[in-house]
């Protein structure tokens, strides 16, 4: 177990300098010239110059202000052109590069304008070209600014790459969250902040390190080895592509006992049917139908019916379910009151705040009686259909990973079975269980056009053994995992 975990930290370590790296080698080089070429058309007069300053700046200005999260998904288009995948270590580096080009070329106009404005006289009257200027004078003259900003661009993406693992991307940030945090791993938790911490102390130190000193020698000795290190890498990552054709790849939303349940359908599958499955967990339920429709993966194990139509519906996607896995009942827990007798008045009540949960979740607190939904409401119904709110209820949408931790601050919380564990509950300490008939069984799903792939039925089979049923039964104790098939 032990050395699992170090295995996973290692990895993760990597993963985060992989990334970093490689965003932090093309925003410097990008951020140099960029930050060169807005220093030279500043208040030039010439207006072909001028208005080129004015577009950069601007767009420079607009992808600054954009939040990485953001910045991230409005990206996905161009990370498919660019790496053809939007998930992934390797998938993560164009927006990581993206955003961090533009900061570094202002930080690299700043430090160029500092620059004593009688070196530059004095090159231009010994009549040195504007090359000269740039490679012999500007930039070693700005060379303790642009290490220092270049520091800051990297202990930023260290920061940033942290978001990596909604989309798959591994890292640190991802290990911490999803599988320490969110699970309550405290060693991985831990490590990982340890670990993140010595990144950005050696980052710094590096960083102070160059600064000072004269020769940078150990820089590109230092690059040399990450370089061919990214090399091997990429090199790797294709080798693997090429050698087994008989794979197949299946995204999953993250949680601990879900990775369990996909892990052990990835092996009945390996030892049974001769099948490779890769698994590629997300960070939000949004992502993996995107994922699929896009072609980044073969299919997913994370939702509902009602939630796949509602993604059709509202994105297009060509989608279709191929099999069903198990329906786990939502139930509403408490840890301050023991029946929903003792229901205060004005209570505070948690829901998930995806669509389609959000609506279940309501169905369910109306089916306990706790509040009153239109006639024909049903999984689209929203806190604008409560007709009657008996006690006065304030309802608070939450992402459901987080529901569990503000359990503290809610009177009453329904709770995704995926998430009990974190909270250290189980469906048998619900005040009120969905019914076991309910129409909420999670399926697996495929685009439309690839129906016929043995391959998928293959891992259908897989997913719907008697290993998988007896190990969700394990995990999901007191029915809270009932097979749907």
């Amino acid at each position: 177990m032990l050395q699992s975990m170090l295995s996973s930290l290692a990895l993760a370590t990597w993963q985060t300098i992989y990334m970093v790296f490689i965003a932090t080698a093309i925003a410097i080089i990008g951020g140099l010239i960029l930050g060169v070429l807005l220093y030279l058309s500043h208040n030039k007069q010439n207006l072909s110059i001028r208005l080129f300053n004015q577009v950069i700046g601007f767009i420079v200005n607009i992808t600054r202000s954009i939040p990485y999260i953001i910045l991230l998904i409005l990206l996905y288009p161009i990370t498919k052109i660019i790496v053809g995948t939007t998930i992934g270590t390797t998938a993560s580096i164009v927006p990581l590069a993206i955003a961090a080009l533009p900061f570094y070329a202002r930080l690299t106009e700043s430090a160029i304008s500092e620059v004593d404005k009688g070196l530059i006289e004095a090159a231009n009257a010994m009549g040195a070209t504007k090359l000269q200027i740039i490679f012999k004078v500007l930039l070693p003259e700005a060379k303790t600014l642009l290490v220092d900003s270049a520091t800051l661009t990297t202990i930023g993406l260290i920061g940033y790459s942290a978001m990596a693992g909604i989309v798959g991307g591994g890292g640190l940030g991802d290990l911490t969250y999803f599988q320490g945090y969110n699970n309550g791993n405290y060693f991985l938790l831990y490590g990982g902040v340890i670990l993140l911490i010595v990144l950005v102390q050696l980052c710094q130190s590096y960083g102070n390190y160059l600064t000072n000193t004269k020769k940078l020698t150990s820089m590109w000795v230092l690059a040399g080895i990450l370089v061919l290190a990214s090399i091997a890498q990429i090199g790797y990552n294709a080798y693997q592509d090429t050698q087994n054709k008989n794979i197949i790849t299946v995204g999953y939303a993250q949680s601990s006992e879900q990775q369990k349940v996909m892990e052990m359908a990835q092996q009945v599958a390996k030892n049974e049917y001769g099948l490779n499955v890769k698994l590629v967990s997300f960070g939000d339920y949004n992502l993996p139908n995107r994922a699929l429709n896009n072609g980044d993966i073969d299919a997913n194990v994370f939702q509902h019916i009602p939630f796949l139509e509602n993604q059709i519906k509202e994105f297009g996607y060509k989608l279709t379910e191929i099999g069903k896995t198990f329906i786990y009942p939502m139930g509403v827990f408490s840890i301050k009151i023991n029946s929903l007798k003792e229901v205060p008045m004005g209570a505070k009540v948690a829901i998930p705040n995806d669509p389609t949960n959000r609506g279940r979740a309501l169905m369910i607190l109306a089916d306990a009686g706790l509040i009153q939904l239109k006639t024909r409401a049903s999984w689209k119904a929203t806190l604008s259909d409560i007709t009657d709110n008996p006690y006065k209820l304030q309802i608070i949408p939450l992402q459901a990973d987080q529901i569990p931790n503000n359990l503290s601050s809610v009177t009453l919380a329904v709770i995704n079975n995926d998430f009990l564990p974190k909270a250290n509950l189980t469906l048998k300490q619900a005040l009120f269980v969905e019914s076991k008939d309910s129409p909420f069984a999670n399926i697996i799903v495929i685009r439309d056009n690839n129906k016929n792939n043995p391959l998928l039925r293959k891992f259908i089979q897989a997913y719907q053994s008697p290993q998988v049923k007896k190990l969700a039964e394990k995990l999901y104790p007191d029915d809270a995992a009932i097979p749907a098939w």
